[in-house]
């Protein structure tokens, strides 16, 4: 495991319940909206994984799902039958982020302030997610 000090571990700490809020905020509007989709943009990408995932995973403890057999396949490799079988926490920030336009619709119709705070709190996770790589940045050059 990569060093780590306090900074950077209550960072990580801080990004996964912003994780979680951010699901659990958009989690009735996917489970209305996603399953009924024609085109899923789950079906239209394939590795979403940046470095910053990759790093936030390996500092809170996470392990990598991926396998050689999901390599090949075509979509994103954890979209299973029932949904992403990625808890929240391991899903890659993009897949939080990104607000297709019929979930919009459906949380402008419901709760217009929604929208607004989601992006609140993805430009907070964001610049987090900056200040977790530049510590460990930090801690690996010294």
């Amino acid at each position: 495991m990569p060093p780590s000090n306090s900074r950077t571990l209550q960072i990580v700490t801080e990004i996964e319940a912003m994780l979680c809020e951010v699901a659990r905020l958009q989690k009735d509007y996917v489970a209305k909206i996603c399953p009924e989709c024609a085109d899923p943009c789950c079906k239209r990408v394939h590795y979403l994984f940046c470095e910053k995932d990759i790093l936030f995973l390996k500092l809170s403890g996470r392990r990598a799902r991926w396998s050689r057999q999901a390599l090949k396949s075509r979509g994103c490799w954890f979209l299973g039958p029932g949904g992403c079988i990625l808890d929240p926490e391991s899903r890659p920030f993009i897949c939080h982020r990104y607000i297709c336009p019929d979930l919009e619709k459906e949380m402008k119709k419901d709760d217009p302030g929604l929208l607004t705070a989601l992006h609140q709190k993805f430009r907070a996770i964001d610049e987090m997610r900056g200040q977790m790589w530049a510590e460990y940045l930090n801690e690996t050059v010294r």
